[in-house]
């Protein structure tokens, strides 16, 4: 897993396989794909992950179950 922050506007990229995914929130309120699922100061979506390592290998099973994504 690479987590890569960048500036000081907290942003967080998650690398899986080639593919970079900005992700949002933080240790506190979760981690998401979208900035409005951590808003305010409870997760408002079911796909709110606790953990950046969670996010991580949803990324992962997402990727490995499409059968588009992986190589010839």
């Amino acid at each position: 897993m690479t987590v890569v922050e960048r500036g000081g506007g907290g942003r967080t990229y998650l690398r899986v396989g080639g593919e970079v995914f900005p992700v949002y929130g933080d240790e506190f309120r979760g981690w998401s794909l979208r900035p409005g699922d951590v808003s305010g100061l409870t997760p408002c979506s079911p796909y709110v992950y606790t953990s950046l390592e969670e996010l991580f290998f949803a990324l992962v099973n997402l990727r490995a179950a499409d059968p588009s994504t992986r190589p010839a």
